[in-house]
This record gives structure tokens, sequence and C-alpha cells, in this order.
């Protein structure tokens, strides 16, 4: 699946949670989730070279956990959407002789996942059975050797009952996750978690968080490039090629994202985004003068800026300025920095309870691990727009 359709699939989802949260008397339930992999984190392999031999085997952290936000819809019909924080491990080690390891590396390895679940409720009773599909996604830092991919499909079946004011949902879900790419430590695309939700129906749809809280999305672009072009000249020696690399950046995509927004006293409020972007990027190659077929290649970047607002009403819009800490989790970068400094302006308008916030930011990123590769531009400029409720 392209970026591009990976997109596509992300506004999709947005342009259903709008069109859940503006459905009149849906229900949105706000809650946590825990629970534990059942399954294999990585893919073992044993490798003997001569006298050497290398093993590469799973060691799971096993848990997970996050949040969930679930709009309720007609026909025992919901759409429910998880963050959830799972760290995954294995291990390298050489093997003896005589079956001992040594030099055991374990390699931690963190990944968020992200599905995106359409459910259907059966019968209502004290245990409401209930079954759940859709995409999920996820992203990885701290990699060590790895490249977890970023896409997969999920199915779910549980069983939900109402207790001390909450839902209590024990489920067990199923991801298919797609293959990594070639030449990393293979994750193991085969998944199964049993995990519980905790979760309550919100007061009011428009406020779920109460009145002083605002959910919402966020849709932008880059206007400034991300990547410096590169250039790099391999062989030229007796009886080798000359082989002459060129990496530019491009074509540019979309960043979107959920927000979250705490409103304080005297026009200040506080802005918390996850964005979601590809970052592309052509590498052109030539052996001894002659031009290969062009590659395009994708790295994936999520950005979390929390920014601290000040609004200013006027008659026709509401300006407003914003500056506060980004952090970012940079997959296929080797050495990029992780945090960064955002400013931003932009001006507010309401369409009926749904508020429209165009916008320009500028992200300036801390330095970079001095051997990284592949790193892009310390300085972005970019445009976006908020919808919130």
């Amino acid at each position: 699946m392209c970026s591009h359709t990976r997109l596509t699939i992300t506004l999709f989802t947005f342009t259903a949670l709008g069109l859940a949260l503006r459905a009149s008397g849906q229900t949105l339930s706000i809650g946590v989730v825990s629970g534990a992999g059942l399954t294999s984190d990585f893919r073992n392999y044993y490798t003997q070279t001569g006298g050497t031999a290398l093993i590469e085997y799973s060691t799971p952290k096993r848990y997970l956990v996050g949040a969930m936000l679930e709009f309720g819809l007609p026909a025992h019909i919901s759409l429910e959407v998880d963050g959830l924080f799972r760290p995954l491990e294995y291990t390298f080690a050489g093997v003896e002789p005589n079956g001992a390891l040594n030099s055991v590396s374990p390699s931690p390895v963190i990944t968020w996942e992200f599905p995106v679940l359409a459910k259907y409720r059966f019968a209502p009773g004290p245990l409401g059975p209930f079954v759940e599909a859709g995409p999920s996604f996820r992203t990885a830092g701290n990699l060590n050797g790895s490249n977890p991919s970023h896409r997969g499909v999920t199915v779910g079946a549980g069983l939900e009952t109402h207790l001390w004011g909450m839902d209590i949902a024990p489920t067990l879900r199923y991801t298919r996750w797609a293959s990594d790419p070639r030449d990393f430590v293979e994750t193991t695309p085969d998944q199964i978690e049993l995990m519980v939700a905790f979760s309550r129906q919100s007061e009011s749809i428009w406020r779920p968080l109460g009145q002083r809280f605002s959910v919402g999305a966020a849709l932008g672009a880059n206007l400034t490039d991300y990547y410096r072009s590169q250039s790099n000249t391999f062989g030229g020696g007796p009886g080798t090629s000359t082989i002459t690399t060129l990496s530019v950046p491009g074509p540019r995509s979309l960043l979107v994202g959920p927000m979250l927004e705490a409103e304080l006293a005297g026009g200040f409020s506080v802005e918390g985004d996850a964005l979601y972007q590809p970052l592309h990027y052509t590498l052109k190659t030539t052996v001894d003068g002659k031009p290969a077929p062009d590659y395009v290649g994708t790295n994936i970047e999520w950005n979390f800026p929390v920014l601290a607002k000040y609004r200013r009403p006027m008659r026709v819009a509401t300006p407003f300025a914003e500056l506060g800490p980004s952090f970012r989790l940079p997959q296929g970068v080797f050495g990029a920095s992780h945090y960064g400094v955002t400013a931003g302006v932009g001006a507010e308008m309401h369409l009926r309870r749904m508020r429209i916030a165009p916008g320009f930011r500028y992200t300036h990123w801390g330095p970079d691990n001095p051997l990284a590769v592949g790193a892009g531009f310390h300085d972005r400029l970019e445009f976006l727009t908020g919808f919130s409720f």
C-alpha cells in the first residue's frame, strides 16, 4: 500500500470521526486500554559461517497500554480509535561451540500502534458480545537494526459489561502486519493480543472532556523542503565502476493527525497534536556516467507539538499566536534530532459548532547526531488547519 493510499485512509478516518460527532444523539466514550501480546515480537534466526554462529531471538516485553476514543453510531455500530504504546524486544548473541551464548545484546524497540476499528454490538445484555475490524497503523523509534512495517489489518471479538459506572470490555485481537523491509531484523507479522478497555460515555458529544476541552483533527502541508540534496561517489578504482548517487527531496506530502486543546483563563489555552507525515525523497544513480532508474523512497515521521496559545476575539475572526516545544519520532532517518521549538500564528472562525483555524507554523529542530544519515533541514514552515469541536 503506497503512502498516498495510507494518507487517504487516514483522511477518511478523520472525516468519519467528524460525521460521528455531528450525528445528533450519538455518544462518545473515552477510556484507557491495557493488555499483553500473546505471540513473539520477532522472528528467530540462526546463522553459521565457518566456526562463527549467531542467533537472533525474540525476548518480548509483552505489555501494551494506551488510550481510546469510541464514537457511537446508529444500528449498534461504533467507530473506535486507539493509541497504544507497545515495546518490542529481540536479543542478538553469538553461539559458542558448546551451545553457550556470548556477547548477549538485548535490543528494545519502541512502537506506537493506532488501530481504527468499526465495531458491531449484538443484542445488549449483562454480557454484550461484539466484533470489530479495520486498518491499523504504527510507528517506531529506537529501531536497533529493525524497521517494523507501518500498516496492517486488525480483527477482534470481545464481551462488554457495565460495572461501577464504566464499560469494561475484555477483547481478543488479531493483527496481520505488512512485511518489514528487507535487510532488517524482521518482526513477526501475525500478532495476537489480549486486552481490556475501561471507558465511560461523555455527558456531551460536543465537549466530551468538559466545557474547557475540545477535540478535533489537523490537516496541512510543508511549505519548505525537509531533506537536503546529497551527492556521493563510490568506486572508481582499477577495475571498478564509478557510482554516483544524488538524493533530492520531494514530492511533498500532506500531514494529518488528531488534536486536543484545553482552555485556560484570559484567552490562553494549551494544544497538543499528533501529526503523521510521509517524507518522500528521490535517489538518482549513475554508473560510469549512465543513469540508472530513479528510486522514490519514503520515511515516516510523527510530530508531537505541545503549544501554549493566546486568542484575541475580534468581530469577524479570532487571531491567535502559539509557542511551545515539539517532539518527533523520525523513522528511517538515523540520528535525526527528536526535539525542537514551534511558533505559529493564525485566525479562528466558527461554522456552527465547529472551529476552523488555519495558520502558519515554524519549527526549528535541535542538532542532529554527528553521525546522522539522511537528516533534513532544521527549519520547517508549515500551513496547517485545525478542525475541532
